[in-house]
């Protein structure tokens, strides 16, 4: 097929886990014949097929419906109406209305559409229309907040490579790509494979020096359908202290 997206996706998943069809097969319970002709775009997969072959291929639940809405759009239902692209005054409202770090975002380059006052403190320079990685990778101030850097540049790479049925050919990620380049850490961590698991936290350094552990709740709201997300970081109960 000449857009096959999904294919595409399923292929690049399995050979990130160093899988091969057999070895697929085999962990999945599912036929070689199955896999090829799913990887080649002659068969859909069903519903079943589908939830076997994410949950064995190590795909993070959250972004399962992204990733079916871009490369098999319709097969869950015509999505709701989207709202528009920019949060409207009530959601503005509702973000700065939240104590602690909190944003909206969108994917599949983590751009900044919104940030309340305290996630604006917390990480200066990510702004509107900045992407986490840019701001990871190429502002030195993002040294300094996020304590365990490596972590979380591997973290942010690995969701980036989830959530993308086919990376090459989306244009947002290659200017991303292209912009965070300039970083010397950039091409080994980009093409490397990261672990499957990571902790559910961010350990962060506060502008008073003091070092705290934030929760990450991310939500994806439905009703109506919005075209970002919101990531909210929170403490977890007795982590109030200086780490």
């Amino acid at each position: 097929m000449a857009d096959n997206l999904f294919g595409d996706y399923i292929r690049q998943r399995r050979q990130a886990a160093w899988l091969t069809r057999t070895d697929l097969a085999k962990k999945a319970n599912l036929s070689v014949s199955l896999i090829e002709k799913i990887e080649l775009g002659t068969r859909q997969p069903t519903l079943h097929a589908l939830q076997i072959l994410f949950d064995t291929l190590d795909v993070a639940p959250m972004y399962r419906r992204h990733i079916l809405d871009r490369s098999l759009p319709g097969l869950l239902g015509p999505p709701p109406p989207a709202t528009s692209p920019e949060p409207g005054p009530d959601d503005l409202v509702a973000l700065a209305g939240i104590e602690t770090p909190a944003c909206f975002y969108t994917l599949p380059t983590f751009t900044i559409v919104a940030a309340n006052s305290a996630h604006q403190h917390l990480f200066p320079g990510l702004v509107p229309s900045v992407s986490f990685p840019e701001w990871l990778f190429l502002n030195p101030t993002a040294r300094d907040v996020i304590v365990d850097w490596d972590q979380e540049a591997r973290r942010c790479l690995h969701s980036i490579h989830q959530l993308s049925p086919n990376v090459a050919k989306d244009p947002r990620l290659s200017a991303m790509a292209t912009a965070c380049s300039q970083a010397p850490e950039w091409d080994e961590l980009w093409n490397s494979q990261s672990p499957k698991t990571f902790t559910p936290h961010l350990l962060v350094r506060t502008p008073t020096s003091q070092q705290i552990r934030l929760h990450i709740h991310t939500y994806s709201p439905e009703y109506p359908q919005r075209t970002w997300w919101l990531c909210h970081l929170v403490r977890g109960p007795g982590e109030h202290g200086q780490r």
